[in-house]
């Protein structure tokens, strides 16, 4: 087992770090969503970070297209509500009014279940500007395909030596946010190429494949998440309004937890702000 985060100590973190861990051994007793039922994957993350559980997901249980695409399942946009890319990419902009085949789009919203998800696929998201905005998202966002194993969430405590992490994931304030950017950059000191990156993706595909991309990287960087607003909206009563993810590969979570001792972390500066 690994150790409890001196980084989450020192910082005074009020949820746990979690670890993100590819494996193909379901653990036991793992909360997992129902297999066919749509379904937030964040709200499982909220669930560990909050309260320590353990949740796993398949390319059958995760209950959202978006999620399967953050976790690593493939890009199954035939399980969508949009149905296809060209649907997609006119939802997650503006909706019919962008839509390049209105006939085949308009199609797709007589097909929607409810009066919610028709709205939604109308007006779209406006998230990005265009569906070419979001083909260029789509062309960006790496690609994982992990079917035939299972992607788990647990607090990095409960992690064991043997397990394969892929990514790790802090939920926190912006005093904490600013603390682990100084922390992940404290033995590089090279703010030119940017240590950290906002990821302008949905909540678990930053902390899931815009994070795993990062651990294959040369030059490896940190992700801050949770600017995704619907994933705000599904995790605030449970994790509040007023934080972000900062999600690391593991190798950089093992030199800042290296990092801790000796750094500001330790000093009344740091001290002041985490207490007051």
């Amino acid at each position: 087992m690994l150790p409890h985060s001196e980084i989450a100590r020192a910082t005074g973190m009020k949820f746990n770090p979690v670890a993100i861990v590819w494996t193909d051994k379901k653990p036991a007793g793992a909360l997992e969503p129902k297999a066919g039922a749509w379904g937030c994957v964040m709200w499982l993350f909220a669930k560990v970070a909050k309260d320590g559980k353990t949740a796993v997901f398949s390319s059958e249980t995760v209950g959202c297209a978006g999620g399967a695409m953050g976790l690593g399942f493939g890009r199954p946009l035939e399980k969508h509500a949009a149905r296809n890319e060209e649907g997609f990419c006119s939802f997650l902009s503006n909706g019919l009014e962008g839509a390049v085949d209105k006939k085949a789009y308009e199609a797709i919203i007589a097909q929607s279940f409810d009066a919610h998800h028709t709205k939604m696929l109308i007006e779209g998201e406006r998230f990005m500007k265009n569906p070419k905005a979001v083909h260029n998202f789509l062309k960006n966002l790496p690609v994982y395909d992990v079917k035939g194993r299972y992607i788990v969430m647990k607090p990095i405590s409960k992690v064991e030596d043997s397990e394969e992490v892929k990514s790790v994931v802090f939920v926190a304030n912006a005093d904490q946010i600013a603390a682990l950017s100084l922390l992940a950059n404290y033995e590089t000191g090279n703010i030119r190429e940017g240590i950290v990156v906002a990821a302008g993706a949905a909540g678990c595909q930053a902390m899931g494949v815009c994070t795993y991309v990062e651990g294959e990287s040369k030059k490896p960087r940190a992700v801050v998440g949770l600017t995704d607003l619907a994933a705000r909206m599904h995790v605030r009563n449970v994790l509040g309004k007023d934080v972000l993810t900062f999600s690391v590969p593991f190798a950089i979570y093992q030199r800042m937890e290296r990092d801790v001792k000796g750094s500001f972390l330790e000093l009344d500066l740091w001290r002041g702000l985490r207490d007051s």
